[in-house]
């Protein structure tokens, strides 16, 4: 009786646990267009444990679904940063930001 009851509580308990490991993640990532989308959910994908990624050009909104086990906001955070992509209040990486084609550059730049 109380191995039916152990094994009971292990089946039902196995996917509570599963679920818990799932974390949404929602970001605010400057961007402008679907060249900027691809590159910023593949800088995402390319992280260990991001099970869905995608990104709204309209609203600038990131979201994520990560597996906490493996990853941290912060390290997907930082692999759209290397991507040349700002994210909230950081600064992605210049160089990366530099080699992005034109439509993608949002910051601004001085005119002469």
């Amino acid at each position: 009786m109380k191995s039916t009851l152990a094994m009971l509580l292990s089946i039902m308990l196995i996917p509570m646990m599963v679920l818990a490991a799932d974390q949404k993640v929602t970001l605010k990532v400057s961007g402008n267009c679907g060249s900027c989308k691809k590159r910023i959910v593949k800088a995402a994908h390319a992280v260990d444990g991001v099970s869905e990624a995608s990104w709204d050009k309209t609203k600038k909104v990131f979201t994520a679904t990560i597996d906490d086990s493996k990853t941290n906001v912060e390290t997907v955070k930082k692999a759209i940063l290397d991507a040349g992509y700002d994210v909230e209040d950081a600064k992605g990486n210049d160089e990366a930001y530099s080699k992005l084609p034109d439509c993608c550059r949002y910051r601004d730049v001085s005119h002469d």
